[in-house]
């Protein structure tokens, strides 16, 4: 359901100004029509996210501060990512018990993703691999999604800047949060610790899905 337009997000410069730039690498690289509609779609949910976490969430908010388009572009780039995640966790629950193969699948829409946005290293995939692990996890376990919120919360203070967690000390899925003290992985805490962050997050993920449904269902009836 669409957001009263009182509540519609209004988008930051330098977010429109990173859509359009990877809304032109969709275009110009992308040649099929439902495979390009799929990917604008999922950079749209990512770019309403990233500019509602930077207003919403106030540890992200602060690392932020003025901001710059490498922010905004780095910003898109991880939210982006979560709406590929977003859309297996939905894949799922229709075909479960589907395995290496869509791990495979994965990996190749994330490389895809990364390209666009000019950073298809492995590190890079293998963070997004994470990341989706962590996702998975959280749903499976009824975690109230606390340890993913948290993952992302450390991954967006780090896209402005700020690194909260030092990820080589991390293994993937992180079932309790003790873990990360233990293996002395956090670096900050404090942008990390708020309840109220993570659900701003959620809300911020709630949006962008929003946006990302709303383009594809308009573009495949167009």
């Amino acid at each position: 359901m669409p957001l009263p337009e009182s509540k519609e997000p209004k988008i930051d410069p330098l977010f429109k100004a990173v859509f359009a730039r990877i809304s032109e690498m969709i275009h110009k690289l992308i040649k099929d029509e439902s495979e390009r509609r799929f990917y604008k779609s999922l950079l749209i949910g990512g770019n309403t996210v990233a500019n509602s976490v930077v207003t919403s969430c106030e540890g992200v908010k602060k690392a932020w501060g003025d901001g710059d388009e490498a922010k905004a572009l780095a910003l898109t780039k991880l939210f982006t990512l979560l709406m590929l995640s977003q859309c297996y966790r939905w894949i799922d629950k229709t075909e479960p018990n589907s395995g290496e193969k869509q791990k495979e699948a994965r990996q190749a829409s994330a490389s895809k993703i990364l390209y666009l946005f000019e950073d298809d290293s492995e590190d890079a995939v293998e963070d997004f691999l994470n990341l989706d692990t962590q996702f998975g996890y959280d749903l499976e376990n009824r975690t109230h999604l606390i340890h993913i919120g948290i993952v992302l919360l450390a991954k967006a203070c780090e896209a402005c800047g700020h690194k909260c967690i030092e990820w080589s000390k991390v293994s993937f899925p992180v079932g309790e949060m003790p873990e990360l003290v233990q293996a002395g992985a956090i670096i900050s805490s404090a942008p990390l610790s708020s309840t109220d962050d993570i659900a701003a997050l959620w809300r911020s993920h709630s949006i962008g899905v929003q946006a990302m449904m709303k383009y594809h269902e308009e573009q495949a009836q167009s």
